[in-house]
């Protein structure tokens, strides 16, 4: 009898197989869930971080850079660069904006970057042999006459509409204003894949703002020795603008980029779970019901509630077993194959194996209790 529970499972197979597929379906879902979430959480750090700035100042009642409507006027540059305990120099006025650029005459999505070279903002340099940077503007202040080339530097990952790959020297339209494509630089993509595009100060106020000289955040660095959360209070006293720190900053865009938008991928990750264990349930309930007169035999014949509880639960373990560990499989090799950036982590993936695991044992017990007050006699009196 030790193999028993083996043998009844291969005599309903066809059940079986249906039940781990059910398991390896909700698997894979939850874990690319999940996967989904922490590729938005990393791609909406990776630009913030790359800046090296640990002071993002907007306009002040604007709910901070990133999160609200904010345009700051170039005064506030030699107020902010001239405040105890900000670097020197370190000020940086920035454009950060959603465009549809128009490319090979389809409109696709991205976000304009427009700093100043040898600010802080954008990246210093091209990927060896992909092009250049793009011509700067000369003066920190505005001059007229001191309008740089529409020149554009691209994300290593950016492609055309149809998926193909924009060449050195290709063409943009932003704003019906056209740019030319002069480099490439290492990927920053922001949330859900969304390439940036990195041109000077002037040319994003050209296209975005119509010439206007707003910016709508300002970055900076403190001394080595300042605190930058002393910095931030000092800063907001001022009433005009409003600072935050690097901390901070990322803890905002993570809530609104993030975690607000995916409170219903969230609600769907636990339904799911909930749903794994319904189903091993049902299934596990109906099938039990279909063998109720083999398990009265096994009472008669002297078998334990302990014995008849364990046989249904081997059965269970296995089929958890199995569609655990298919699923995290599917999802890793789905997330790899994914449109967009997903990054499963080991951890939460063995908390999600575990906890689906225990909820579809816990729904297997449950319906192998419903046979325990099977009356033995009627195994004999062919009533079922």
């Amino acid at each position: 009898m030790t193999h028993i529970f083996l043998k009844d499972m291969v005599y309903r197979r066809t059940r079986v197989v249906m039940t781990t597929i059910g398991i390896v379906v909700l698997i894979t879902l939850i874990l690319l869930l999940g996967g989904i979430m922490n590729g938005m959480r990393i791609q909406v750090q990776q630009y913030i971080r790359s800046t090296e700035a640990n002071l993002w100042i907007s306009a002040e009642g604007s709910g901070g850079a990133f999160t609200g409507f904010s345009l700051l006027v170039p005064e506030y540059l030699v107020f902010i660069n001239h405040t105890k305990g900000v670097k020197r120099n370190s000020v940086s006025p920035l454009i950060f904006a959603h465009a549809r650029p128009v490319i090979n005459g389809k409109a696709t999505k991205s976000i304009i970057v427009g700093y100043k070279q040898g600010k802080l903002g954008g990246p210093t340099q091209t990927i060896p042999n992909q092009g250049r940077m793009f011509t700067p503007s000369q003066y920190d202040d505005y001059r007229p006459e001191d309008q740089p080339p529409a020149e554009v530097v691209i994300d290593e990952k950016m492609r055309t509409p149809s998926g193909r790959k924009i060449p050195i020297g290709g063409k943009i339209y932003i704003g019906g204003k056209e740019l030319n494509v002069v480099g490439r630089t290492k990927s920053l993509m922001f949330v859900l894949d969304t390439p940036l595009l990195f041109m000077d100060l002037r040319t994003a106020q050209e296209v975005l703002l119509k010439n206007s000289l707003h910016v709508n955040m300002m970055i900076a660095k403190t001394e080595p020795d300042y605190s930058a959360e002393a910095l931030v209070e000092e800063l907001d006293r001022n009433g005009m603008i409003e600072a935050k720190t690097l901390d901070q900053t990322l803890t905002s865009i993570i809530e609104n980029y993030v975690d607000e938008p995916m409170k219903a991928v969230q609600f769907l990750r636990v339904m799911l779970w909930l749903a794994a264990g319904i189903i091993v349930t049902m299934i596990t309930y109906v099938t039990t019901l279909e063998k109720t007169r083999e398990i009265g035999t096994l009472k008669a014949i002297g078998a334990s509630d302990y014995y008849i509880v364990m046989l249904i639960l081997k059965q269970v373990i296995l089929m958890s077993s199995a569609g655990v560990t298919l699923g995290v499989f599917l999802a890793f090799l789905a997330a790899n194959l994914a449109p967009i950036f997903v990054k499963i982590d080991l951890l939460e993936t063995s908390v999600v194996a575990i906890i689906s695991f225990v909820v579809c044992c816990s729904g297997g017990y449950l319906a192998s209790r419903k046979v325990l007050d099977v009356d033995p006699m009627i195994a004999f009196r062919g009533e079922l």
